[in-house]
Protein backbone atom coordinates (compact mmCIF):
# COMPACT_ATOMS: atom_id res chain seq x y z
CA UNK A 1 0.00 0.00 0.00
CA UNK A 2 2.86 2.37 0.58
CA UNK A 3 4.57 1.78 -2.64
CA UNK A 4 1.30 2.81 -4.29
CA UNK A 5 0.46 5.57 -2.11
CA UNK A 6 4.03 6.73 -3.50
CA UNK A 7 5.05 6.67 0.50
CA UNK A 8 8.92 5.29 1.20
CA UNK A 9 9.50 1.69 1.33
CA UNK A 10 9.35 0.39 4.87
CA UNK A 11 13.30 -0.22 6.02
CA UNK A 12 12.25 -3.51 7.99
CA UNK A 13 11.07 -4.97 4.35
CA UNK A 14 14.21 -4.52 2.98
CA UNK A 15 16.33 -6.05 4.73
CA UNK A 16 15.45 -9.59 4.43
CA UNK A 17 15.45 -8.79 0.47
CA UNK A 18 19.13 -7.62 0.46
CA UNK A 19 20.32 -11.10 2.09
CA UNK A 20 18.04 -13.00 -0.26
CA UNK A 21 19.96 -11.29 -3.51
CA UNK A 22 23.44 -11.58 -1.68
CA UNK A 23 23.04 -15.36 -1.06
CA UNK A 24 21.53 -15.78 -4.73
CA UNK A 25 24.97 -13.86 -5.79
CA UNK A 26 27.30 -15.91 -3.87
CA UNK A 27 24.82 -19.16 -5.50
CA UNK A 28 25.46 -17.88 -8.99
CA UNK A 29 29.14 -17.29 -8.50
CA UNK A 30 29.73 -20.91 -6.87
CA UNK A 31 28.11 -21.97 -10.17
CA UNK A 32 29.64 -20.31 -12.51
CA UNK A 33 33.11 -21.41 -10.78
CA UNK A 34 31.98 -24.80 -11.04
CA UNK A 35 30.47 -25.11 -14.73
CA UNK A 36 34.48 -23.94 -15.46
CA UNK A 37 35.86 -26.00 -13.72
CA UNK A 38 34.12 -29.28 -14.90
CA UNK A 39 34.40 -27.55 -18.42
CA UNK A 40 38.48 -27.09 -18.01
CA UNK A 41 38.65 -30.37 -16.56
CA UNK A 42 37.31 -31.94 -19.85
CA UNK A 43 39.63 -29.75 -21.90
CA UNK A 44 42.87 -30.25 -20.02
CA UNK A 45 43.81 -34.13 -18.95
CA UNK A 46 44.59 -35.06 -15.73
CA UNK A 47 48.37 -34.65 -14.58
CA UNK A 48 49.12 -37.95 -14.06
CA UNK A 49 52.84 -38.26 -12.74
CA UNK A 50 55.35 -40.51 -15.31
CA UNK A 51 56.84 -43.40 -14.04
CA UNK A 52 60.45 -43.14 -14.26
CA UNK A 53 61.99 -45.26 -17.31
CA UNK A 54 63.18 -48.49 -16.02
CA UNK A 55 67.05 -49.51 -16.55
CA UNK A 56 66.04 -52.48 -19.20
CA UNK A 57 63.96 -50.79 -21.28
CA UNK A 58 65.94 -51.61 -24.12
CA UNK A 59 64.63 -55.53 -23.93
CA UNK A 60 61.07 -54.18 -24.67
CA UNK A 61 62.25 -51.72 -27.58
CA UNK A 62 65.13 -53.64 -29.08
CA UNK A 63 62.84 -55.63 -31.33
CA UNK A 64 60.32 -52.91 -32.03
CA UNK A 65 58.76 -52.25 -35.52
CA UNK A 66 59.38 -48.40 -35.32
CA UNK A 67 63.28 -48.09 -36.28
CA UNK A 68 64.13 -45.07 -34.56
CA UNK A 69 63.01 -46.76 -31.19
CA UNK A 70 64.78 -49.95 -31.92
CA UNK A 71 67.98 -47.69 -33.28
CA UNK A 72 67.82 -45.89 -29.62
CA UNK A 73 67.71 -49.39 -28.18
CA UNK A 74 70.33 -50.89 -30.25
CA UNK A 75 72.70 -47.45 -29.19
CA UNK A 76 72.11 -47.84 -25.24
CA UNK A 77 73.11 -51.66 -25.31
CA UNK A 78 75.98 -50.07 -26.90
CA UNK A 79 76.76 -47.62 -24.05
CA UNK A 80 76.00 -50.24 -21.33
CA UNK A 81 78.36 -52.86 -22.45
CA UNK A 82 78.96 -54.67 -19.69
CA UNK A 83 76.45 -52.93 -17.62
CA UNK A 84 74.06 -55.12 -19.91
CA UNK A 85 74.96 -58.36 -19.04
CA UNK A 86 73.05 -59.05 -16.01
CA UNK A 87 69.44 -58.24 -17.74
CA UNK A 88 70.96 -60.07 -20.45
CA UNK A 89 71.41 -63.25 -18.22
CA UNK A 90 68.32 -62.99 -16.26
CA UNK A 91 66.71 -63.54 -19.18
CA UNK A 92 68.42 -66.12 -20.61
CA UNK A 93 68.37 -67.78 -17.40
CA UNK A 94 64.65 -67.21 -17.15
CA UNK A 95 62.95 -70.27 -18.43
CA UNK A 96 59.23 -68.75 -18.30
CA UNK A 97 60.92 -65.52 -19.90
CA UNK A 98 58.87 -64.31 -23.00
CA UNK A 99 59.76 -64.57 -26.00
CA UNK A 100 60.42 -61.09 -27.28
CA UNK A 101 62.65 -60.81 -24.35
CA UNK A 102 64.24 -63.52 -25.08
CA UNK A 103 65.06 -62.49 -28.55
CA UNK A 104 66.09 -59.21 -27.43
CA UNK A 105 68.25 -60.39 -25.32
CA UNK A 106 70.11 -62.39 -28.06
CA UNK A 107 69.97 -59.48 -30.58
CA UNK A 108 71.71 -57.75 -27.20
CA UNK A 109 74.51 -60.36 -27.37
CA UNK A 110 75.50 -59.50 -30.89
CA UNK A 111 75.33 -55.99 -30.63
CA UNK A 112 78.00 -56.60 -27.94
CA UNK A 113 80.02 -59.06 -29.38
CA UNK A 114 83.03 -60.62 -27.53
CA UNK A 115 82.08 -58.13 -24.82
CA UNK A 116 78.70 -60.73 -24.16
CA UNK A 117 81.75 -64.07 -24.22
CA UNK A 118 80.54 -64.76 -20.92
CA UNK A 119 76.62 -65.65 -22.10
CA UNK A 120 78.04 -67.72 -24.39
CA UNK A 121 76.54 -71.09 -22.61
CA UNK A 122 73.25 -69.81 -22.06
CA UNK A 123 72.85 -68.21 -26.25
CA UNK A 124 74.05 -71.53 -27.45
CA UNK A 125 71.27 -73.36 -25.21
CA UNK A 126 69.14 -71.74 -27.42
CA UNK A 127 70.25 -73.06 -30.65
CA UNK A 128 68.12 -76.32 -30.60
CA UNK A 129 64.66 -73.65 -30.24
CA UNK A 130 63.45 -73.74 -33.47
CA UNK A 131 62.04 -70.17 -32.74
CA UNK A 132 65.57 -69.09 -31.78
CA UNK A 133 68.22 -71.11 -33.60
CA UNK A 134 68.62 -68.41 -36.03
CA UNK A 135 68.79 -65.29 -33.75
CA UNK A 136 71.44 -67.29 -31.58
CA UNK A 137 73.14 -68.83 -34.19
CA UNK A 138 73.90 -65.14 -35.70
CA UNK A 139 74.65 -63.81 -31.96
CA UNK A 140 77.22 -66.44 -31.28
CA UNK A 141 78.91 -65.44 -34.96
CA UNK A 142 79.88 -62.06 -33.57
CA UNK A 143 80.72 -63.40 -29.77
CA UNK A 144 84.47 -64.39 -30.31
CA UNK A 145 86.37 -67.05 -30.66
CA UNK A 146 84.67 -68.84 -27.81
CA UNK A 147 81.63 -69.36 -29.81
CA UNK A 148 82.81 -71.79 -31.98
CA UNK A 149 83.56 -74.53 -29.88
CA UNK A 150 79.46 -74.85 -28.98
CA UNK A 151 78.67 -74.09 -33.03
CA UNK A 152 80.93 -76.67 -34.12
CA UNK A 153 79.38 -79.25 -31.21
CA UNK A 154 75.75 -78.23 -32.77
CA UNK A 155 76.68 -79.39 -36.47
CA UNK A 156 76.11 -83.04 -34.66
CA UNK A 157 72.47 -81.95 -34.45
CA UNK A 158 69.98 -83.69 -35.75
CA UNK A 159 67.81 -81.08 -36.92
CA UNK A 160 69.31 -79.82 -40.47
CA UNK A 161 68.21 -75.86 -39.30
CA UNK A 162 70.91 -76.16 -36.62
CA UNK A 163 73.37 -77.98 -38.39
CA UNK A 164 72.68 -75.09 -41.48
CA UNK A 165 72.50 -72.10 -39.07
CA UNK A 166 75.79 -72.98 -37.16
CA UNK A 167 77.51 -73.81 -40.37
CA UNK A 168 76.40 -70.93 -41.48
CA UNK A 169 78.42 -68.75 -38.47
CA UNK A 170 81.25 -70.78 -38.39
CA UNK A 171 82.04 -69.41 -41.32
CA UNK A 172 81.17 -65.73 -40.53
CA UNK A 173 83.32 -66.21 -37.26
CA UNK A 174 86.07 -66.99 -39.24
CA UNK A 175 87.20 -63.43 -39.86
CA UNK A 176 84.89 -62.20 -36.95
CA UNK A 177 87.17 -63.86 -34.33
CA UNK A 178 88.97 -64.32 -36.12
CA UNK A 179 89.56 -68.10 -36.12
CA UNK A 180 92.34 -70.77 -38.31
CA UNK A 181 91.11 -71.62 -41.49
CA UNK A 182 92.38 -74.83 -40.26
CA UNK A 183 89.85 -75.17 -38.11
CA UNK A 184 87.18 -73.98 -39.86
CA UNK A 185 87.60 -75.30 -43.79
CA UNK A 186 87.55 -78.55 -42.83
CA UNK A 187 83.81 -78.44 -41.18
CA UNK A 188 82.75 -76.65 -44.72
CA UNK A 189 84.03 -79.60 -46.75
CA UNK A 190 81.93 -81.89 -44.46
CA UNK A 191 79.16 -79.48 -44.67
CA UNK A 192 78.90 -80.24 -48.57
CA UNK A 193 78.68 -83.79 -47.74
CA UNK A 194 75.42 -83.12 -45.34
CA UNK A 195 72.30 -84.77 -46.36
CA UNK A 196 70.71 -81.55 -46.17
CA UNK A 197 70.91 -79.67 -49.05
CA UNK A 198 70.60 -76.13 -47.10
CA UNK A 199 73.70 -77.26 -44.98
CA UNK A 200 75.83 -78.01 -48.78
CA UNK A 201 75.03 -74.47 -49.72
CA UNK A 202 76.03 -73.35 -46.83
CA UNK A 203 79.70 -75.31 -46.71
CA UNK A 204 80.15 -73.97 -50.75
CA UNK A 205 79.27 -70.55 -50.00
CA UNK A 206 81.94 -69.64 -47.31
CA UNK A 207 84.46 -71.99 -48.88
CA UNK A 208 83.97 -69.49 -51.79
CA UNK A 209 84.09 -66.57 -49.04
CA UNK A 210 87.41 -67.78 -47.30
CA UNK A 211 89.09 -69.15 -50.70
CA UNK A 212 91.05 -71.04 -48.59
CA UNK A 213 91.73 -75.00 -48.41
CA UNK A 214 93.61 -75.85 -51.37
CA UNK A 215 92.95 -78.83 -53.96
CA UNK A 216 90.44 -80.30 -50.88
CA UNK A 217 88.41 -77.38 -50.83
CA UNK A 218 88.45 -77.59 -54.93
CA UNK A 219 87.06 -81.31 -54.77
CA UNK A 220 84.99 -80.48 -52.51
CA UNK A 221 83.64 -77.67 -54.78
CA UNK A 222 83.78 -79.93 -58.49
CA UNK A 223 81.64 -83.25 -56.09
CA UNK A 224 79.13 -80.15 -55.45
CA UNK A 225 79.12 -78.93 -59.31
CA UNK A 226 77.43 -82.62 -59.82
CA UNK A 227 74.68 -82.67 -56.72
CA UNK A 228 71.15 -83.36 -57.20
CA UNK A 229 70.08 -79.75 -55.69
CA UNK A 230 70.43 -77.10 -58.26
CA UNK A 231 71.29 -74.40 -55.60
CA UNK A 232 74.34 -76.47 -54.13
CA UNK A 233 75.62 -76.40 -58.05
CA UNK A 234 75.16 -73.67 -58.78
CA UNK A 235 76.75 -71.90 -55.99
CA UNK A 236 79.55 -74.36 -56.36
CA UNK A 237 80.46 -73.03 -59.45
CA UNK A 238 80.34 -69.64 -58.35
CA UNK A 239 82.73 -70.81 -55.16
CA UNK A 240 85.49 -71.79 -57.94
CA UNK A 241 85.85 -68.72 -59.60
CA UNK A 242 87.53 -67.46 -55.93
CA UNK A 243 90.44 -69.82 -56.24
CA UNK A 244 91.98 -68.83 -59.20
CA UNK A 245 94.55 -71.07 -60.74
CA UNK A 246 94.52 -73.53 -57.76
CA UNK A 247 90.49 -74.15 -59.96
CA UNK A 248 92.27 -75.35 -63.13
CA UNK A 249 90.90 -78.77 -61.74
CA UNK A 250 87.67 -77.95 -62.19
CA UNK A 251 87.80 -76.39 -66.13
CA UNK A 252 86.67 -79.88 -67.33
CA UNK A 253 83.74 -79.92 -64.51
CA UNK A 254 82.64 -76.55 -65.19
CA UNK A 255 82.38 -76.69 -68.93
CA UNK A 256 80.17 -79.62 -68.51
CA UNK A 257 78.43 -77.40 -65.94
CA UNK A 258 77.80 -74.61 -68.67
CA UNK A 259 75.12 -77.04 -70.43
CA UNK A 260 73.66 -77.70 -67.28
CA UNK A 261 69.60 -77.94 -67.63
CA UNK A 262 69.38 -75.44 -64.94
CA UNK A 263 69.57 -72.37 -66.73
CA UNK A 264 71.26 -70.61 -63.54
CA UNK A 265 73.92 -73.27 -63.05
CA UNK A 266 74.94 -73.32 -66.53
CA UNK A 267 75.49 -69.54 -66.35
CA UNK A 268 77.33 -69.48 -63.22
CA UNK A 269 79.75 -71.74 -64.77
CA UNK A 270 80.22 -70.07 -67.30
CA UNK A 271 80.91 -66.83 -65.68
CA UNK A 272 83.47 -68.83 -63.53
CA UNK A 273 85.07 -70.43 -67.27
CA UNK A 274 85.90 -66.93 -67.88
CA UNK A 275 87.19 -65.48 -64.50
CA UNK A 276 89.35 -68.46 -64.86
CA UNK A 277 91.12 -67.60 -68.20
CA UNK A 278 94.33 -66.61 -67.68
CA UNK A 279 95.07 -62.43 -67.21
CA UNK A 280 91.35 -62.32 -65.84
Amino acid sequence: MRARAGLPEDPRTMVPVNRLLAVLCVVAAAAAVAIWYQKDSLIRPAQVAEAPPREDDWLDQLNSQNQAEAAEAARRVEQLGVAALPAIHAVLQDPNADAKQVKAALKACGILGPIAAPAIVEVAESLPDPSLTAEAAIALSFMGAGAFAPLRDSLASDDPIVRRESLRSIGKLKDRAPLESTAVVPLLIKGMQDADAGVRTVGATYLGIIQDGGQEAVKALIDGLNDPEADVRRTSAAALASFGTEAALAIPALRKATVDKDPDVAREAGVTLVKLQPGK
